[in-house]
Formats: structure tokens, sequence, C-alpha cells
């Protein structure tokens, strides 16, 4: 009889993991999570826990591998995708979460952005060179989105607060400020449907051999 596995890929607090539980769709949740503290934290919740890098993980035949804000910390992405590779079972899933940095509020705050600064973040990555690394690391990508919902929000702020001067802009100054309770809720459906949020999921299956 086969084990549907799944196992999340720096679990934190291991809250993706508690719900997961919840629903009981895989017959086992691991938490891969290497830091001591937050590992013992995922213990505590009777979450089944790996306390080790996923490149030091020996498993195989896992089903979904999951990753939420994770790869743009990582000093070396590609090993990371390729031990997640190496893990999943034929056509497994790899579902990751991470910033665009083509994505509205990031190309428009720059350096103004509060989550674009260093040592956190390593690497930035879009749509098309995250598939292009997954790809590399064997897999397929078979879904991309940017379900952000802030960017629009995110960007208004920064200029209510003079930190950024939209002056000689006149249609973000519509949009942003002078007609924000009409079109400001459009405008953010309008970043997600075309790939232009900052907030970035994509799914990807592994190829076979």
């Amino acid at each position: 009889m086969n084990t549907n596995i799944i196992i999340d890929v720096g679990a934190g607090f291991g809250t993706f993991c508690e719900e997961i539980q919840k629903i009981d769709c895989f017959d086992r949740v691991v938490a891969v999570e290497p830091n001591p503290g937050l590992a013992q934290t995922c213990k505590q919740k009777t979450i089944e826990v790996i306390a080790k890098p996923i490149e030091k993980v020996w498993m195989e035949g896992i089903d979904v591998i999951t990753s939420f804000e994770l790869i743009e910390h990582l000093f070396s992405p590609e090993d990371f995708l390729h031990s997640c590779n190496k893990c999943l079972d034929d056509e497994g899933l790899f579902i990751c979460t991470a910033p665009n940095i083509k994505g509205f509020d990031l190309l428009t705050l720059g350096k103004l952005s509060d989550n674009i600064a260093g040592p956190n973040h390593l690497n930035y990555f879009h749509p098309d060179s995250l598939k292009i690394l997954l790809e590399r690391c064997g897999f397929e990508v078979i879904e991309t989105l940017t379900p952000g919902k802030l960017d629009a929000e995110l960007v208004r702020k920064k200029v209510l607060s003079n930190e950024l001067d939209i002056s000689n802009q006149p249609f973000m100054q519509e949009v942003l400020i002078n007609n924000w309770d009409r079109v400001g809720e459009a405008f953010q459906q309008f970043l997600v449907e075309n790939l232009l949020s900052s907030h970035m999921w994509m799914v990807a299956r592994k190829k076979h051999d």
C-alpha cells in the first residue's frame, strides 16, 4: 500500500504542517526544519520533524514538497532544488513561493521597499528566471501565479508618508491617490492577473528520467 507523503521545507513554526494535518489528505506530514528552536516547536505540535537541511535529507518517493518564502534566502538555490528533486517521486509536485522582483511594488519602490535589502534576501527571481532554474534542476513548471493583495497599497503608503515622490507621474497619482477608492482594488487585480504582483507562487512537476 502506497503512503502519501508531503514535506514542508523550512517549516518554521509548523503552521502549514498543522493545517495540512487538519485536512487529513496525506498519510505523513513531515517538517524539514534545521533551526533547532523551530524544530523543537514543530515537535511540540506533534509534527514529524527532520531537523536538518533538505540537502542532507535522504528520502525518496515523496508526493509533494512545499517551500514558502525560503529560496530567496539560500546561498545555493540550485543545490536546494536538486535535493528536492531527488526526494520526489516521479511526477511529484514542488510548490514554492518567493518575491517577484518584477512585481509592481518591488519595481516601483526599489531600495525604498521594506522587502528588498540584504542580508536576509540573497536572490531575487521573477517568473521567467525561476522557471529556467526549475527546469535546469529537473522540473517542469505547470503553473505560475502572483496572487498578491498588497502591491498597490504598499506603494500608496510610501507616497502618503512622503518617502516616494510621484509628482512627476500623473498616472500613478491618479491610480494611487486621486481615484484610489474607485480603482485601487481593480488595479491590484490587474497586477494579479498579469503576473505583476511581487508575491509569486510556482508549481512544478518532477520530470521523468
